[in-house]
């Protein structure tokens, strides 16, 4: 029995002295993680990192106002009107003006007559040619062109004069009916002739609406 109690106690000292002798070791350090290990900085950097790019596709390029530059692909930007080399739309009012003035109360118009003429005929553009060959500001015809004795259908006075003196003449000539000076004007004095009175031609009805709609504007 003394036997025994003697080993008991001999190995409780033994286990004692080896707990002893590992308390009294420094704690190893953890092993340092390889440069290809994942670390928790690394994922969440990955994590917020855009797709990559698809072989062939643009990116957007950084700015420094922080906004992304537009991709190559959008093209050259819009070129601005002053860039585009465009005949003026002049307007019959302002431009041309004095001149509407001078050669209506020189045949005896109303200037809102002349204006509103020239409006609808070529929207006062002294360089319009329509489909049957009329000219200018007030759509000259060539035999009207070559009756009122003008050398260029295109200036803008040379027009003005030639026009307002065909339409005086064409309210004399129906005594002061604008409707058929009008008609007479569009679709020609042969044609009021023909149907006795403004002929029944959509385009010219048409006309005479718009025309007396420009001269309340």
């Amino acid at each position: 029995m003394a036997d025994e109690i003697g080993a008991i106690t001999a190995r409780i000292s033994e286990i004692q002295q080896r707990i002893n002798a590992l308390s009294s070791q420094p704690a190893a350090s953890p092993p340092a993680p390889s440069a290809d290990a994942p670390t928790f900085e690394k994922t969440l950097a990955a994590a917020q990192a855009p797709p990559p790019a698809a072989p062939g596709t643009n990116t957007m390029l950084p700015s420094t106002s922080g906004v992304a530059a537009p991709p190559a692909s959008l093209g050259p930007l819009p070129v601005s009107p002053s860039d585009v080399n465009v005949v003026p739309i002049a307007s019959a009012a302002g431009d041309y003006g004095m001149l509407i003035e001078k050669y209506a109360v020189q045949h005896g118009l109303p200037p809102s007559l002349v204006k509103a003429v020239i409006q609808t005929e070529s929207g006062g553009n002294p360089h319009s040619v329509s489909g049957a060959g009329a000219m200018g500001l007030m759509q000259l015809m060539p035999e009207n062109v070559k009756e009122a004795g003008i050398s260029d259908p295109f200036d803008p006075e040379q027009n003005i004069a030639a026009g307002t003196k065909q339409l005086a003449g064409l309210l004399s000539q129906y005594h002061g009916d604008l409707d058929l000076a009008l008609a007479g004007y569009n679709a020609g004095p042969g044609n009021v002739r023909k149907y006795g009175g403004v002929p029944p031609f959509t385009e010219t009805h048409n006309y005479i609406q718009r025309v007396r709609a420009a001269m309340t504007k």
